[in-house]
């Protein structure tokens, strides 16, 4: 992905149902936290996934700190989604 622009990723690069922005590299990580939902869950939490990394991408200024503030942003979020929802099975 380049840093100047933020696209899509190709629905043919993804591992399974995925969010339509995410870093590539960060795919494995998402993939496996989004494998615990069921199927409905998981379309809501990739929107809201790419959301979050696209609003944090658009707000940052600085053009080098985009993939990090949007990664960090958005990453954030689904590990908060996914510890609130499972943590009732950690107790």
């Amino acid at each position: 992905m380049d840093a100047e622009t933020l696209r899509k990723v190709p629905q043919d690069k993804r591992l399974g149902q995925m969010p339509a922005h995410y870093w590539p590299d960060d795919a494995k990580i998402i993939s496996a936290r989004l494998g615990m939902l069921d199927p409905v869950l998981r379309g809501e939490v990739c929107s809201a996934y790419a959301k979050a990394y696209r609003e944090a991408w658009e707000t940052e200024p600085v053009s080098y700190r985009k993939v990090g503030k949007a990664r960090f942003a958005a990453n954030t979020r689904l590990r908060i989604f996914i510890g609130k929802r499972f943590a009732v099975f950690n107790r």
